[in-house]
């Protein structure tokens, strides 16, 4: 008895009505009669990636000192060689005195023990015995020692300006500036960033293509490439293919040159369009297809007449829409008119 209420309730004992949306009475609906038409297509292959600048550094010091004044902000434009950091300098030029003064010093050590030097060496070669061959010896080493010392000075010299130079950070390209890390007042450490900036005109896009695509692609190939941040297409040309593909997504990184940068910057997100063959597809106009629901329809003409029919849609584009499943090519459909 319990299956027989549970069979009864799910509707065993009653007459169904079959699911034919083609079987659906014959609209009176007035319009336009229009064909419906295969086209062929090219068959695009949309890989993902970033915009990145090939031209790109971080300005670091290489001294250690408080940071006297910056220039520059996030998005200012700079010229190469612009001064975009100033270092404290004070201690630096103290050096450069200094090991300037040592190096008076050890010259003037060096002319005493050239001078004494060749007047031993001359009085030596005189004959006579007036000096011996152990003090000429002893006099040259003399010599030969304030000689390196000169030397050394020198180079303690060359250190300490080229130390100093080191308080002024210079553009070493002209570009954008992307971010400032430092405040005036802030100690610089050696190597710690400061400002990162880019080239503008370097601007690219790097994506990861799978392997079996990227093997068809070659070098200077033109390909077509959208961002969908400012909605526009650029044309690019394949720079550069990373001939090493990675092992988790067996994908390439492919990275094309961006004819026209206007309104990009780098981070933004696009698209690598690739074509990779061709593919058929049918459209028709939107005004043609009546939504009931969730399900979509149009209407076919048939031999009964103009008949309501279930179509499956892909993506619409301006004033028409894909039809992936429930028309033919050669089939007639029924465009509503305006009131």
């Amino acid at each position: 008895m319990l299956g027989v209420v549970m069979a009864y309730l799910a509707g065993f004992f009653e007459t169904k009505i079959p699911v034919d949306f083609r079987g659906v009475v014959p609209s009176t609906v007035d319009g336009q009669i229009i064909k419906v038409e295969v086209t062929t297509e090219p068959l695009i292959e949309k890989a993902a990636g970033t915009v990145r600048a090939k031209v790109e550094t971080v300005i670091s010091p290489l001294v250690t000192a408080r940071i006297s004044s910056i220039s520059v902000r996030s998005g200012d434009q700079v010229k190469k060689g612009a001064v975009l950091v100033q270092l404290d300098s004070r201690e630096l030029k103290a050096r450069v005195d200094q090991a300037h003064q040592e190096m008076i010093a050890a010259k003037a050590r060096y002319d005493q023990a050239e001078k004494e030097y060749k007047r031993f060496q001359n009085i030596y070669k005189a004959g006579g015995g007036a000096v011996s061959k152990s003090k000429l010896d002893q006099v040259e080493s003399v010599y030969t020692a304030a000689r390196a010392e000169l030397t050394r000075a020198r180079r303690q010299e060359d250190e300490a300006e080229t130390a100093l130079s080191h308080s002024t950070l210079k553009a070493p390209i002209s570009g954008r500036v992307v971010e400032r890390y430092a405040e005036p007042g802030d100690t610089a450490g050696q190597g710690v960033p400061l400002l990162r900036l880019y080239d503008p005109d370097s601007l690219r896009l790097e994506a990861s293509v799978r392997e079996s695509v990227a093997s068809k692609l070659s070098k200077a190939q033109r390909l077509t490439t959208e961002i969908d941040a400012i909605d526009k297409r650029f044309t690019s040309v394949l720079d550069e293919i990373v001939p090493s593909a990675d092992p988790g997504s067996r994908s390439f990184l492919v990275k094309v040159d961006l004819k026209d940068k206007s309104g990009l910057f780098p981070g933004m997100f696009g698209r690598l369009l690739i074509p990779i063959g061709q593919t058929k597809k049918i459209y028709v106009p939107i005004e043609a297809v009546t939504r009931v629901g969730q399900l979509d329809f149009v209407i076919v003409k048939s031999e009964k007449g103009p008949t309501r029919r279930y179509v499956r849609l892909g993506t619409a584009e301006d004033d028409r829409v894909q039809v992936v499943s429930g028309l033919s090519q050669g089939e007639e459909i029924l465009v509503r008119r305006h009131k």
